[in-house]
């Protein structure tokens, strides 16, 4: 996700490359006296950072590897210094009250290439997108830019701003620009979804048929203790029929016994009452 929203990010305005930048800086970038640099997992994100740098300030950055994180992944480290990179700074805050729609989108999709993570749609995560970030300044202003509400906590001495709603993850994915991973998500929330009712419609015709089938169990236990000798030949009729036939449903025993579907029930309920109070 995070290399589509680099990739997808390649043109527009001035104004809005500069409010993606500083996005990315504010998300993971650490200034000094020298000037600034972002760390990333992402090798095209830390590629964007280089092209934004380059085509907004017309500087050069350099890019390299650095230590494994504590799983064992690659980061990189984009350095930006001089004086131009310490200059820049000042520009950059001023992005971040930018407030066209543009450059709304554009800050709010260079923090989520710094600091954002969505689920894969139809994962065990259900529907889930988040900012985090050790700053709640950063987060609350992640929130207020967002088109979808965006619920904001303290979480494990980090700040989260997240929405879990389906609506709430394809408005933020769509204002960030990245309409086919809208398109995407969409397709396999409603196949996940389809998927979902399959299996709750299976689990509840698994249990209806497991009641039944100890009905019926039930039943035919208790019809085997009626003595048919004693019986009218129309009850009679009834109790050979269930006794041959236990799995048959009520319709098919009203078909066997040419009677109509209420008039096999009407036995079949005498039967059981009769079999209580003999039993």
């Amino acid at each position: 996700m995070r290399r589509q929203l680099a990739s997808g990010a390649e043109s527009g305005p001035r104004g809005v490359g500069r409010s993606e930048l500083a996005g990315l800086v504010d998300a993971s970038g650490l200034w000094d006296e020298e000037g600034v640099t972002l760390r990333t997992p992402s090798a095209a994100v830390a590629r964007s950072v280089v092209r934004l740098w380059r085509s907004e300030f017309g500087m050069e950055s350099r890019l390299s590897p650095i230590e494994p994180d504590r799983f064992g992944r690659t980061r990189y480290a984009v350095g930006t210094a001089g004086n131009g990179a310490i200059q820049a700074k000042e520009e950059l805050r001023f992005a971040r009250t930018s407030r066209t729609a543009a450059e709304r989108a554009g800050y709010l999709r260079g923090a989520f290439q710094g600091a954002g993570s969505v689920n894969r749609p139809g994962g065990r995560g259900g529907y889930h997108l988040e900012f985090v970030h050790r700053e709640g300044e950063f987060i609350r202003r992640c929130a207020d830019l967002s088109r979808a509400p965006l619920k904001v906590v303290r979480r494990r001495g980090r700040w989260v701003a997240y929405t879990k709603s389906a609506d709430g993850v394809t408005t933020v994915l769509a204002q960030m620009g990245l309409n086919d991973a809208v398109l995407e998500y969409e397709a396999r929330a409603v196949l996940g979804e389809a998927k979902a009712n399959a299996n709750r419609l299976t689990n509840f015709d698994a249990a209806n048929a497991g009641r039944t089938a100890t009905a019926a169990a039930r039943q035919h236990k208790a019809l085997q203790a009626i003595d048919p000798e004693h019986l009218p030949p129309a009850l009679r009729e009834m109790l050979e029929l269930r006794l041959e036939y236990p799995d048959a449903s009520l319709t098919d025993l009203a078909q066997l016994g040419n009677l109509s579907r209420s008039a096999a029930n009407h036995r079949l309920r005498r039967l059981v009452s009769m079999s209580a109070r003999s039993g």
